[in-house]
Order: C-alpha cells, then structure tokens, then sequence
C-alpha cells in the first residue's frame, strides 16, 4: 500500500507551502471576503444550500398604533370612589376630576348610585343619562365630545 506525505509535512521548509507569493494565502481576499460578505452575490450558491432561511424579510410587522382613549365605566367609577375618600364635595355630591386620574373618557358600562359631579374629556350618552339618574351630573372640558 503506498504512502504519502502530508502535505504539511512535504512543504517543510518552502515559506509558502504551494500558495504562491507571499500573502496569496492571508487576509479576505482569498476567501471572497471576510465573514457573510458575498452571500447574496458570488456566494450565492453556499447561501442557498446551507442559509436561505437567513437572507430577507419575512413576516408581518404591525403598525405601532396611537394608543386610543383611556376609558373609565360608570361602574368602574363608582368602585373608583370607594378608594377616593378624601375628594371634595358639594352638599351630596362628591367632585371627581377624571382627566386628573388620567382617564379621558367616560363610558355606560355597569351602574352608578352615588351623585357624583364628574369632570372629563368626553363621555358617551348612556353614562351622562345613569350619572344624571343617580344625581349627579357631568361636565365636559371645552374640547369635549359627547357620543
């Protein structure tokens, strides 16, 4: 059986073991490039049998929305009072400013027993007419909108 020399060991002594000038064999040149240079143009081929998954877009990415209304219930702002005991109060009614608590809407939602004078942005139909049964009432800000 014949044998041979590793090339390692054949091209001792040779400076340049069989890559030509010094330096023919060094830095990014002789690889196309140092890293995934290339992968989409002359190594192409390497990208499509071994990376494809990892070249391009795929996927939906959504919007980033506005954000929309923080909203409070009529039912949500009666549980609200019960954790807000120091407001201040005019007779019965209890004065509760919502756009100070960071809402800015307030909804028909749930049910209300207190009179309450409430302070906000906007607020639908339905929880002006339960605010207004139960005695109280709502006032809006001067840009607010009633739906």
């Amino acid at each position: 059986m014949a044998r041979r020399l590793r090339k390692s060991r054949r091209m001792r002594g040779s400076r340049t073991h069989g890559w030509g000038v010094s330096g023919q064999h060094r830095k990014g040149g002789m690889k196309g490039g140092r890293g995934r240079a290339g992968w989409c143009k002359h190594k192409w081929t390497y990208t499509v049998k071994y990376a494809l998954n990892e070249v391009g877009k795929r996927g939906f990415r959504r919007p980033a929305g506005k954000g929309g209304t923080k909203a409070i219930n009529v039912g949500g702002l009666e549980e609200l009072l019960e954790g807000l005991r120091k407001q201040p109060r005019e007779g019965e009614k209890i004065k509760v400013d919502l756009t100070e608590l960071g809402y800015e809407k307030l909804l028909g939602g749930g049910s209300i027993k207190k009179p309450v004078e409430v302070k906000v942005k906007g607020c639908s139909k339905l929880a002006r007419k339960k605010v207004e049964e139960a005695g109280g009432n709502v006032v809006l800000y001067a840009q607010g909108v009633e739906t």
